[in-house]
């Protein structure tokens, strides 16, 4: 018989950044812990708020799936003696199993014949399980930071205060510090009635939780929160703004969401938007307004609160002073800050240290000037000068006394004070778009300019903390490097840029020069594996399979998009019965050369070679097919026409297919096996100038 299983555990406030994870944790260790105890179910929900974290699992059997195993012990030979009798081998396996010689079986197998034992283990009780495994299971829940309170021994994301843990009706019992479980929750901190709500079953429980003015399912609330703060600026004649960025957080910062509307004087929509929206977004969690047709800021919000009164009026004018107060400090820094050049703030650079192993924010910055010629002269050699201010003003916003107060702001900042400083428009574009992107999925910077610095910023940042020796490990990322390395390949990805990613790197090390004391080979090395792993997650993420990026990249990582581009052809030609039998033949040649490099210390040749030294005609025929081949992919390899390079290859699977039926390679004559072998190394070198194809999976 099936019921539903509900395990709820209340704690303080959780991080809203925790829990979108946690719940994806939650459902992924369910399954696995369900698993692993044999016991079917029909589905797994998952729920969340600050203040609790649901897991409804439905039709969950009442008992564990029956287990029959078969046992393989000792052969006959073994397990009895001349007479039949049983050995201590066979009386050892029986007693191990507690079972009587008598009962087993015997199977043959292409070993042999061997003992064979059956047993059944029958299954147990749901809740017998649930009450031994739950309480080790909660508290294996991954958090980024976890804690202790009070004199217990249990580490959690924050104090439990109560656990609710029902099977049907029954309650599952369950011990987790001093809290023991029931089939007791609570509603909402301040809107709902103090006392204790019984639970009956899985039923009743989300409507008895609405009732007391929460909202257990996130994707509710995030409707509510939408629906409710678009029909307060439709009123007035407005559409809010970033709900992307902000509702998650939102939604995970509130069991009960309610949407005011508040106002602010108009004389702030003066200064740049971007000051208007940060303290509104970033501090205060608030909605800005846009009119929804000249899509200008107007001077409403839409904030989000977790309460709910018979005098809203006071939680908006609340609100409305605190952002007022922001908006004052901001518009004062502006002021202030608008008051000298940008480049006037290079020398307080001199004084902000970046990394005391890396120097100061200024040394940075003419590390991020020399990479940026270096890429500039290659990629855009008009616009060198416009390279060179760019990333000479591209840190000055950071000792500024906005960013100082709106640190999301650097960037931003430094292209608003650019162009009021008189700066050219490209550089004050370039400044603001050099932190792009910011995330796995933002937008990349949308000026050649903008990427250089962006790209020159970011590979810094990489070679320098390997270079002192500092890199990721597991998942501490303190310096935010995997960001970083993404990034960086997005760009070069997404906008063609192509440069020699190899040089890129060592002109890094030399412009970091005696700040880096690791061995100069072992960064070089550590960073190419770093941004290599990294290269491989972008691909998985855009469908290329793991065995075609591996083949693709084989041997090294430099033409990020080139190597792209070979990637996708291989992709679409991976499905071509005759690529496919022409993989086997490259698998079969590696194989052979690898093989007599161990058995005969093969090295390979360089020679040149010709049909005539050839007694075979399979032998000629591949050498004829080699030397027309390799002409002809040199020729699309130089135009980079990649479907033309796997076409041409293709054409020598026939040849290569005849020439295994027909020749021995590894024959005893020396001369003779090393004329093949070096036929088949041509081979393989052909194919090699494309990608490595032994290493695809058939």
């Amino acid at each position: 018989m099936e019921k539903d299983f509900l395990l709820e555990i209340g704690s303080e406030e959780i991080p809203s950044s925790f829990l979108p994870d946690a719940l994806v944790n939650i459902q992924r260790l369910a399954e696995e812990m369900l698993k692993a105890n044999r016991l079917n179910y029909g589905s797994i929900e998952v729920r969340g708020t600050p203040r609790r974290l649901a897991l409804l699992v439905r039709d969950l059997a009442d008992q564990q799936e029956t287990r029959v195993q078969e046992i393989t012990g000792p052969s006959r030979s073994v397990a009895l003696d001349a007479q039949g009798n049983p050995t201590k081998a066979l009386e050892k396996f029986c007693a191990r199993y507690q079972v009587d010689p008598g009962t087993i079986s015997w199977v043959r197998s292409e070993k042999g014949e061997h003992a064979r034992l059956k047993r059944i283990e029958e299954g147990r009780r749901t809740a017998d399980i649930l009450e031994q495994v739950l309480s080790p299971w909660i508290l294996s829940i991954p958090f980024p930071k976890s804690m202790r309170w009070g004199d217990l021994d249990v580490r959690f994301v924050r104090p439990v205060r109560w656990l609710l843990a029902l099977y049907g009706e029954e309650v599952v019992h369950l011990q987790l510090g001093d809290i023991a479980s029931s089939n007791v929750t609570w509603g909402h901190r301040f809107l709902s009635d103090p006392a204790p709500l019984w639970i009956s079953n899985s039923g009743d429980y989300e409507s008895r939780l609405l009732e007391n003015k929460v909202l257990l399912d996130p994707e509710k609330r995030k409707k509510r929160i939408l629906r409710e703060s678009r029909s307060l600026a439709a009123e007035v004649g407005g559409e809010i703004v970033g709900e992307e960025d902000l509702v998650e957080k939102l939604v995970f910062l509130t069991e009960y969401p309610v949407a005011i509307r508040g106002s602010f004087d108009s004389g702030f929509l003066s200064l740049p938007e971007e000051i208007l929206i940060a303290p509104m977004r970033d501090h205060q969690k608030y909605f800005a307004v846009r009119h929804s047709e000249s899509h200008q800021l107007i001077p409403y919000f839409i904030a989000i609160a977790n309460t709910e009164t018979s005098n809203m009026g006071m939680i908006r004018r609340g609100n409305e002073r605190v952002l007022k107060a922001r908006l004052e400090d901001a518009r004062f820094f502006f002021n202030e800050d608008s008051k000298r050049p940008l480049e006037e703030n290079l020398e307080a650079l001199k004084h902000v240290i970046y990394h005391r192993k890396l120097g100061s924010s200024y040394d940075k910055v003419i590390r991020i000037q020399k990479l940026a010629e270096f890429l500039g002269a290659r990629l855009c050699p008009e616009k060198e000068a416009i390279v060179r201010r760019a990333a000479l003003l591209c840190k000055a916003d950071l000792v500024t006394q906005m960013v100082g107060e709106f640190p999301e702001l650097q960037g931003t900042m430094g292209g608003i004070y650019a162009a009021h400083s008189g700066e050219l428009p490209v550089v004050a574009q370039a400044i603001r778009e050099h932190y792009a992107p910011v995330s796995a999925e933002s937008e990349i910077p949308g000026s050649l300019v903008g990427a250089v610095l962006s790209i020159a910023d970011k590979v810094d940042t990489v070679v320098g903390f390997f270079g002192i020796g500092a890199p990721i490990s597991g998942t501490s990322d303190p310096f935010g490097l995997r960001r970083r390395a993404i990034g960086v390949l997005r760009i070069l990805l997404e906008m063609e840029l192509e440069i020699s990613f190899r040089e890129l790197l060592e002109q890094s090390l030399t412009t970091l020069g005696n700040c880096v004391p690791r061995n100069p080979e072992e960064v070089r090395r550590d960073v190419a594996d770093f941004f290599r792993s990294r290269f491989q997650h972008l691909l998985l993420t855009r469908g290329i399979a793991h065995d075609t990026i591996d083949a693709v990249l084989h041997r090294d990582l430099d033409n990020i998009p080139d190597s792209f581009r070979r990637m996708e052809s291989l992709q679409r030609m991976r499905s071509d019965p005759a690529f496919e039998k022409l993989i086997l033949g490259c698998k079969r040649t590696v194989n052979i050369l690898q093989q007599a490099k161990r058995e005969y210390g093969y090295q390979g040749s360089g020679s040149s070679y010709a049909e005539g030294q050839y007694s075979k005609d399979a032998e000629r025929g591949l050498c004829k097919a080699a030397l027309r081949v390799e002409e002809n992919v040199k020729f699309c390899m130089e135009k980079r026409d990649y479907p033309m390079v796997l076409q041409e290859l293709v054409t020598v699977k026939d040849p290569v297919d005849r020439f295994f039926e027909e020749v021995m390679v590894l024959v005893e004559d020396p001369d003779v096996r090393k004329t093949r072998l070096d036929l088949l190394d041509k081979i393989n070198s052909v194919f090699s100038m494309f990608a490595d194809f032994s290493r695809i999976s058939l």
